[in-house]
């Protein structure tokens, strides 16, 4: 069962080549074409999360992946009828993540750490009240960012050479993944953002 980070990229260590298709053209649907399917992507976005909590709070067991599709239905249902809000949301939740990966290293006191997450959620869910067109553009390319890195790390394992390379680059510094999924994420934010303007349409 994925539950964390680690054991996402342990699973992609695990699946073959022709495993990493699927990921790499799912996140290259999102990338292109995520505007026109976005609550399908908040949908998912809130299920995918529902399943990892209630996995978690679950624990190890029998009755694990259970919890994790209860969870995932609820909480994905849940945002499809008050899919507005949820995306507002989510915002929020990508700007606490974002913070928690640059601060939350353990070297800062937990009360200033909480408070820096919680003014990010305010902050995210504010923005995203007001500039809810191009939060979901962001949420949509970053999901098929996210989707397109995940498919080539299935790649380079069978270069070991390379993955070792790289493995060294993300131990080293703290901003190699980041750089590397934000590139694509800009890429498709911007051309997203074009079409939409091109079309004229009032997501």
């Amino acid at each position: 069962m994925i539950t964390s980070v680690d054991d996402w990229v342990s699973y992609l260590k695990d699946i073959n080549l022709i495993g990493g298709f699927p990921l790499v053209i799912g996140g290259l649907v999102f990338m292109l074409f995520g505007w026109r399917m976005w609550k399908v992507c908040v949908v998912l976005s809130f299920g995918a999360l529902g399943a990892v909590l209630t996995a978690r709070l679950a624990g190890p067991g029998p009755d694990q992946w259970f919890y994790a599709l209860c969870g995932a239905a609820i909480l994905g249902i849940g945002s499809y009828f008050s899919v507005k809000y949820s995306i507002m949301v989510l915002g929020g939740l990508i700007m606490s993540g974002v913070t928690f990966y640059f601060l939350g290293d353990g070297n800062m006191d937990a009360p200033i750490l909480y408070a820096a997450l919680s003014l990010a959620m305010c902050g995210g869910v504010a923005y995203s009240a007001i500039n809810r067109q191009r939060v979901v553009i962001f949420v949509t390319s970053l999901i098929g960012a996210l989707l397109l890195v995940s498919g080539m790390t299935t790649w380079l394992t069978a270069l070991p050479g390379l993955f070792g390379t790289f493995q060294g680059l993300a131990a080293d510094s703290t901003f190699v993944i980041p750089f590397i999924i934000i590139v694509p994420c800009v890429m498709s934010t911007f051309y997203q953002i074009a079409e939409v303007r091109r079309l004229q349409v009032d997501l």
